[in-house]
C-alpha cells in the first residue's frame, strides 16, 4: 500500500483517540449516518473503490480521506432521503435493492482510548405496500376478476352450508312424539249390570274413574238395533252416562239371525237369491256334516221348512250366518252404523272366531290325543277340531272392513274388539297388522285363578311374556295408539278372585300394558277403595306407563312375581305380588333386576299388606322388599343406568 495512504488512515485513528470519554458517548448517542454500499455503477463511474488502489494512465489514485472513492463534484448518497443523483434523476430500482446500512460506533475504553466499530445491519424489514401502491393495482383487470371469482365462491359455499344444515335438519331420523292414549286405552273399561237400571250405577261408575261402560245386548237383538224398542234403550244408555264423559260400549253377537228375521225368511222363499247365500245350506236327502251344535246337544243342522238342512250352531231357530257373503256382511255392516249413529263409540264382537264358515265342508276329525280331554266322547263339543267352522282363512279382512268403518263413523274416536281370547291372532292379521283395537289374549286370569303352587309365580311370569311378546309380533290398526302396537283387554271378574283378593288383583293389573276390564261389583263388593283406583289411574297417566318399557321377574326363589314400567328420564314403577298365602317368607330379593336402584319407594300398598312400620313413602331395600301373604305393592325407583 502507499505509504500516503498509511498516513491517512494512521491520522484518522489518533485523531479519534484524542477524543474524550464523554465526546464519544455523545458521538454514540447522536443519530447514525447511515450509507449505501457502492453498487457495480458507481465502482465502474469511480474507478475504483475505498480499499482498492489501482494504476490510471501509469499513476497511482489516492482516495478521498472521507474513505470514498467518489469523483470530485460528486457527493455522497445516504440512504435517508439522500438517494437523489445531484442531475436530480431518481435512483433505479436495482440501486434501491443493492443498499446497505453502514452503522459507525464509537466504544470507549477504560484507558480513555476509543474503539470504531463498523458492521453492515440487516436488510430492512418487509414492510408490505403503501396504500398508493395498493391503488395502482386496483382496477387491474386481472385483480378485479379474482377478487369478484373470490366473492362469488365465498357466498356460495356458505349458501351451500346453510342449505346443507337445512337438509341435515329435514333429513334427520326423527323421534317420534309419544301419542297420546285414547280413551278406552286409558280404562278402566266397566261392564254393567244389565238388570240393573243404568241411572243407579251411574255414581259407582263415576267414582271409580271409569272411561268407558261395557252394556251387553241380549243376542238375540243384534240385528234389531233399529226397532224402537232397541233403540229407545241405546239412547237411554248413551245419554245417562254422556253426562259424565263416558262412553258407551255395546257387545253384540253378529253370527246368527232368528228365524222372524226379514233376510232368512227371504232366503226360505227366494232358493237363487243373494239372502239364500247368506246362510250354510245342505240339501235335502243328503246326510250333512257331523258338526254340532255349541248351545245344546246334537247336531248343529235343523231341517227348515223348505226341506233343506241350515246351519244352526248356536241353539233353536238361530241360523248362522255365513259372513263371506255380501248379503251377510252388509246386514252386519248396516247393524254397526246404526250403533254408532246412536252415540256408541266402542263395539265388542262375541264369537269371532265363528264369523266364516266353509260352506262346503265336511265331517270335522278328532282332536289329536295330546290336546284332547279323555274325559270327553264323540257327542261333546270339545272333541272334534272345528277346523271348518272355526278360525277360518279370511277373518282378517272380514274385520279389517269392520274395523275400518268403525273409524270412518267416529272420525277416529270408536274402536272394535272381541269378547273372547282369539287364541289364534295370526288368523285376525293382514300384513303384520292385527285388525282389532284391543284384542283378548293370553291366561293371565286363568294363572291367577290357580291361587298358590309351587310354581305359580313362574308359570305367571312365562304367560305374561309369552302373551306380550306374541302380541308385539303385530302392529296396530291406524287408531291404535300409544307404543303403535295392539293394546291387550286385561279381563277378570268375581270368578278370577278365588285365590287372589280384589285388592290385591286390581294393584297388580292396572299398571300392565292394556286396559282393565271388568264387572262393576268386582270391586264394590271386594271392598276395593276408590281412592286407590284413583291413585292408579294417576300412575297409568305418566309416561313410564304410557310409554316405557315393560319387563316381568320373579324373585330369587321365585316365590313371588314383579314387573316394572320405565321410561327414560322418568321414574321407574315397581309393581310386585306376593301369591304365597303362608308367612314362610317376608322378605324377597329383587336386586337381579337390571338398572333398579338400591331402595325402592313405597307409593300404594294393596288391602292385604300389613307389614309393621312400611307404607305410603316408606323406603325399602330391594334385596329385602317386605310383603305380607298374599298382598301387593307399587314403588317407585331411581333407575342407575
Amino acid at each position: 500500500m502507499d505509504e500516503s495512504v498509511r498516513n491517512s488512515t494512521k491520522l484518522d485513528i489518533e485523531g479519534v483517540r484524542q477524543q474524550s470519554a464523554t465526546e464519544a458517548l455523545r458521538a454514540e448517542s447522536e443519530p447514525k449516518e447511515s450509507y449505501r454500499k457502492l453498487g457495480e455503477p458507481d465502482v465502474n463511474r469511480n474507478g475504483f473503490d475505498a480499499t482498492t488502489i489501482r494504476a490510471e494512465n501509469g499513476h497511482h489514485a489516492m482516495p478521498r480521506e472521507n474513505g470514498t472513492g467518489a469523483k470530485d463534484g460528486e457527493e455522497e448518497r445516504m440512504l435517508n432521503g439522500a438517494g437523489v443523483e445531484p442531475s436530480g434523476a431518481e435512483p433505479t430500482e436495482k440501486d434501491k435493492l443493492a443498499q446497505k446500512e453502514v452503522e459507525v460506533k464509537f466504544i470507549p475504553s477504560q484507558n480513555g482510548d476509543a474503539r470504531i466499530d463498523m458492521e453492515l445491519e440487516s436488510q430492512q424489514a418487509l414492510t408490505g405496500m403503501t396504500k398508493e401502491e395498493l391503488m395502482k393495482y386496483a382496477n387491474d383487470p386481472f385483480w378485479v376478476r379474482l377478487r369478484w371469482l373470490l366473492f362469488v365462491l365465498f357466498w356460495a359455499l356458505w349458501g351451500a352450508m346453510l342449505l346443507g344444515s337445512f337438509y341435515i335438519i329435514y333429513d334427520a331420523p326423527k323421534c317420534a312424539a309419544p301419542v297420546p292414549l285414547s280413551w278406552w286405552q286409558e280404562g278402566p273399561l266397566v261392564e254393567l249390570d244389565g238388570e240393573r237400571q243404568f241411572a243407579d250405577q251411574l255414581p259407582e261408575v263415576e267414582r271409580y274413574g271409569a272411561k268407558g261402560v261395557i252394556y251387553r245386548l241380549p243376542a238375540d237383538e243384534t240385528y234389531l238395533v233399529e226397532t224402537a224398542a232397541v233403540q229407545g234403550k241405546l239412547k237411554q244408555l248413551v245419554s245417562t252416562f254422556g253426562t259424565k264423559d263416558v262412553k258407551v260400549v255395546v257387545d253384540i253377537t253378529p253370527n246368527y239371525v232368528t228365524k222372524e228375521d226379514a233376510l232368512f225368511q227371504e232366503a226360505l222363499q227366494k232358493p237363487d237369491s243373494a239372502a239364500h247365500s247368506a246362510f250354510v245350506w245342505r240339501e235335502a236327502g243328503m246326510k250333512p256334516p257331523n258338526w254340532l251344535s255349541i248351545a245344546e246337544e246334537g247336531s248343529a243342522w235343523k231341517n227348515a221348512s223348505n226341506n233343506q238342512y241350515v246351519l244352526s250352531q248356536f241353539g233353536a231357530d238361530r241360523y248362522d250366518l255365513q259372513l263371506g257373503e255380501p248379503a251377510a256382511r252388509d246386514k252386519l255392516k248396516a247393524t254397526l252404523k246404526a250403533l254408532l249413529g246412536q252415540g256408541v263409540r266402542g263395539v265388542r264382537l262375541a264369537n269371532a272366531k265363528h264369523l266364516l264358515i266353509n260352506r262346503d265342508g265336511g265331517d270335522e276329525a278328532p282332536m289329536n290325543l295330546e290336546e284332547a280331554d279323555k274325559s270327553l266322547t264323540h257327542t261333546d263339543y270339545g272333541f272334534w277340531t272345528h277346523k271348518e267352522t272355526t278360525y277360518r282363512e279370511g277373518l282378517g279382512e272380514l274385520f279389517r272392513e269392520l274395523v275400518e268403518l268403525v273409524h270412518e263413523q267416529t272420525d277416529g274416536e270408536g274402536f272394535l274388539s272381541v269378547t273372547e281370547d282369539i287364541l289364534r291372532p295370526e288368523v285376525f292379521a293382514v300384513n303384520g297388522t292385527l285388525q282389532m283395537d284391543a284384542p283378548l289374549y293370553g291366561n293371565i286370569e286363568f294363572d291367577l285363578r290357580e291361587g298358590s303352587g309351587p310354581d305359580v309365580a313362574r308359570k305367571l311370569r312365562h304367560d305374561i311374556e309369552n302373551a306380550y311378546r306374541t302380541i308385539s309380533e303385530y302392529a296396530a290398526v291406524a287408531s291404535g295408539a300409544g307404543s303403535g302396537k295392539p293394546w291387550l283387554q286385561l279381563r277378570y271378574d268375581r270368578a278370577s278372585l278365588e285365590h287372589v283378593p280384589a285388592s290385591e288383583y286390581t294393584v297388580f293389573h292396572f299398571l300392565l300394558p292394556g286396559v282393565p276390564v271388568f264387572p262393576l261389583d268386582v270391586l264394590a263388593r271386594g271392598n276395593v277403595s276408590s281412592e286407590s283406583v284413583e291413585t292408579l289411574e294417576k300412575f297409568r297417566a305418566t309416561p313410564s306407563f304410557q310409554h316405557g318399557l315393560f319387563n316381568v321377574y320373579t324373585d330369587a326363589n321365585a316365590s313371588a312375581i314383579a314387573y316394572t314400567r320405565l321410561k327414560s328420564g322418568n321414574p321407574g314403577y315397581f309393581v310386585v305380588l306376593n301369591l304365597a298365602s303362608t308367612d314362610q317368607k317376608t322378605t324377597f330379593d329383587f336386586s337381579g333386576i337390571d338398572g333398579i336402584g338400591s331402595e325402592l319407594t313405597v307409593v300404594l300398598t294393596s288391602q292385604n299388606y300389613a307389614v309393621p312400620n312400611v307404607g305410603v313413602k316408606t323406603k325399602v331395600p330391594v334385596d329385602a322388599v317386605p310383603l305380607s301373604p298374599k298382598s301387593a305393592l307399587i314403588a317407585t325407583y331411581v333407575p342407575t343406568k
